[in-house]
């Protein structure tokens, strides 16, 4: 280490950075009311730290005196919960692109070992930054935790050099990296040593790296950007070293749009980064199996091909490692296979009410008993069980929080109580209990409850929302929609609520239209109505919805039939496994539609504009010209009365589509090797190196790079802004000879 890097790591550490003494070899300095004072020697050009006659290497003394690494060890073992029956998932593994060129990933038998081999590299002059990406409830918190634990055993017992320190975000928006790490080492870890700056020097050292689990989709592409701001502010501050684990649900360069991965990319700036993606597998038999016998189930191949011949063997009970747990516990209380399937249910939509249903009833009937009077009954019935966790998770999203202190938990049992007319004696039971709720759990060192899962929490408060709707409570629906962007989960389960309690459709929607029609503009609560009414207008035939906003990925999947939309907005898209027919869109915007090669369209675009077309049949190629546009989303179904007067689609310059397609290699890392482009373009890497590269260079929108590995090739980065670039794209239309001229003339 040298004397410039131990000074400037010291210094993080230190109560007051202006009184370090670093003269003459020796050093004097104050680390939490400890003055310290020791001797600096430098030997054989590595820097060491006597103190009390004890030598140690300078980086050593800063991890264990100064750090104290091993009490944060002891606090993750003491902290971070154990995962029992833990089950190693499988993966796919999108390495770092000087590691593996290609763009398909490779499957891993062991994710916890890739992930472990991946955030171990420590490549010079480089942070390393790995995403962990599923489903929700598909281990993504569970495999953080084990690699946790992992590594600060072998970090006490000397066999790593590293620490994983999990910092949970929540999902919510947003955030600033300094309070959520602070926070996390504070309050969940009770670790006190460390402030945000030197917790960051310990990122650059290698010894810590930070898992930042929650890192939610809905950020990314939200219009703000303020959770990608955040992660290129950390890797802006990590100094091109370093490694951080991202869990969420997407990696940021898996979005097709420029314009959103701009944000993180312009933000990281000079910095080189590399990117790379872990992707979980869903569980399989195999795996279903060694966790249902780990638990002790002895019907554990009966239970899975009863379920598996009832829900098919890819639905989410056996293949979701939250809902695989939540399976074995009813099928440890069932008296038989008949039971567990009645319980469970048959129908594919309501199969989690089901589910979580018979959690509840065993909640109910066996622990929920009053024991003030004779015979001993039930303190609640099935009913109101969830209408209380729907007040749980209500108050939880009002909070803006997944947590709530046990006071707040007391105080909703006492309004539910006095709601429903339960005596004093009863209303004190419901205190009691509903912090022992099976589905709720202890998450952090202060007592606080929170869901089992994420999941259970989306449903529940799809449960109150249901409610309100089905009660037509306006204002207060207003007041939860008006919060945050609700998940899609919750919205659905909403309308399965209602259509559970034979509440009529259009009575719902009339709630929602009118709550949409009193807000102006792109409001949250119009973003909150349009997710519910598209769910509503894919059970209902022949609806009418206006002045809405819909969701990200609000058609995604869907499937509309004589569905007429007016007035409304859309935010980016995918039409992915979308059916619409006979449908009718006028006056409509369409931040982005990702269309996919196989297409089952037949509805009419009147006076609507479509921003930004993505063909996914072509390697992701954007579409931004509104002739082009209109022409080509009628030869896939969409038609509008602008597509006669359009030009025919012409697909893009094979110059340009070279260009996307090398651009995007770039979003993985920001220094790209010659033959990392020879790989992605195959047999045309040699006309664009030699035809198309040098004008690239001419205009500056790539630059050479410092190559530093074994033999003699080129490195390329980029000179412009990646929102300089998506700009010329979008007004080229498809052009190359046009999209030259607007970068020469942004360098101009």
């Amino acid at each position: 280490m040298l004397i410039g890097d131990f000074k400037r790591v010291l210094t993080a550490f230190a109560d007051n950075p202006a009184e370090i003494d670093l003269t003459k070899g020796n050093l004097l300095v104050q680390v939490r009311d400890e003055l310290i004072g020791a001797k600096l020697v430098q030997a054989g050009g590595e820097l060491s730290v006597v103190e009390e006659g004890q030598t140690l290497a300078a980086h050593h003394w800063l991890v264990n005196r100064i750090a104290r690494l091993p009490l944060l060890a002891d606090r993750i073992l003491s902290y971070v919960p154990e995962v029992p029956g833990f089950i190693t998932p499988s993966g796919r593994l999108l390495d770092q692109l000087d590691v593996a060129p290609s763009v398909e990933p490779t499957p891993v038998a062991a994710a916890d070992a890739a992930a472990i081999e991946v955030l171990s590299r420590r490549p010079a002059g480089t942070t390393s930054v790995l995403y962990l990406t599923s489903d929700a409830g598909e281990g993504k918190t569970t495999l953080i935790n084990h690699l946790a634990r992992h590594q600060a055993t072998e970090f006490k017992a000397k066999r790593a050099n590293w620490l994983l320190v999990p910092i949970p975000l929540g999902g919510r928006a947003f955030l600033r990296f300094d309070d959520v790490t602070v926070a996390a080492l504070v309050n969940r870890l009770r670790f006190q040593l460390l402030y945000y700056d030197a917790f960051i020097e310990l990122v650059r050292l290698g010894v810590l790296v930070p898992a930042f689990d929650g890192f939610e989709e809905m950020i990314v592409s939200s219009s703000s950007g303020e959770a990608i701001s955040a992660l290129g502010n950390l890797v802006k501050a990590l100094g091109s070293s370093g490694s951080v684990l991202i869990a969420a649900r997407k990696a940021y360069f898996d979005y097709h749009s420029f314009k959103a991965q701009a944000r993180l990319f312009d933000a990281i700036g000079a910095d080189s980064v590399n990117f790379a993606r872990l992707s979980l597998d869903r569980w399989d038999k195999g795996r279903f199996l060694e966790y249902a016998q780990k638990r002790g189930l002895d019907s554990a191949g009966q239970t899975y091909e009863a379920v598996a011949d009832r829900l098919k063997p890819d639905h989410p009970l056996l293949t979701r490692a939250v809902l695989v747990r939540r399976l074995v516990d009813v099928a440890s209380g069932s008296s038989g296979l008949d039971d567990l399937l009645a319980k469970i249910g048959s129908s594919p939509q309501h199969y989690f009410f089901q589910f979580v249903n018979a959690l509840v009833e065993r909640e109910a009937h066996e622990k929920w008993i009053d024991q003030s009077g004779e015979p001993h009954e039930p303190l609640l019935t099935i009913e109101e069980h969830h209408e209380l966790l729907g007040m749980v998770a209500q108050e939880m999203w009002v909070s803006s929080t997944d947590t709530l202190r046990l006071d707040v938990l007391g105080a909703l049992a006492e309004v539910f109580a006095e709601s429903r007319g339960k005596s004093p004696g009863i209303a004190r039971q419901l205190c009691e209990r509903l912090k022992d709720h099976s589905l709720l759990v202890v998450s952090n060192s202060l007592g606080g409850r929170s869901f089992d899962h994420e999941d259970f929490r989306s449903f529940y408060l799809g449960e109150a929302l249901g409610r309100l709707l089905k009660n037509g409570a306006a204002e207060e629906l207003a007041s939860v929609l008006s919060l945050a962007v609700l998940p899609r989960g919750s919205a659905e389960e909403a309308l399965l609520h209602n259509r559970r309690h034979a509440c009529l459709p259009s009575q719902s929607l009339a709630v929602v239209q009118k709550l949409a029609d009193s807000h102006d503009g792109f409001s949250l609560v119009r973003e909150n109505c349009g997710s519910i009414a598209i769910g509503m207008a894919e059970w209902e035939r022949g609806v009418t919805l206006r002045n809405l906003t819909f969701p990200e990925d609000s058609l995604r999947g869907r499937t509309l039939r004589n569905v007429t939309i007016t007035d409304s907005y859309f935010h980016g898209t995918s039409l992915a496994g979308t059916t619409l027919a006979d449908c009718s869109f006028t006056r409509c915007r369409f931040e982005r539609l990702e269309v996919p090669s196989v297409t089952d369209f037949t509805a009419e675009l009147h006076e609507c504009t479509v921003t930004m077309v993505v063909r996914e049949d072509r390697d992701s190629e954007q579409l931004f010209d509104p002739s082009y546009i209109s022409s080509f989303l009628n030869s896939v179904g969409l038609r509008s009365a602008a597509s006669s007067k359009a030009s025919q689609y012409i697909e893009s310059d094979d110059d340009l589509w070279l260009v996307e397609r090398t651009m995007r290699l770039f979003l993985r890392t920001n220094r790209v090797n010659e033959n990392v482009i020879r790989a992605r373009l195959g047999v045309k890497s040699s006309y664009f190196l030699s035809s198309v590269l040098p004008q690239l260079l001419a205009a500056n929108l790539l630059q050479l790079s410092d190559y530093a590995g074994q033999g003699t090739q080129r490195r390329f980065k980029m000179g412009v802004q990646m929102q300089a670039f998506h700009d010329a794209l979008e007004r080229s239309a498809g052009d190359f000879k046009k999209f030259m001229a607007l970068l020469e003339r942004q360098q101009s």
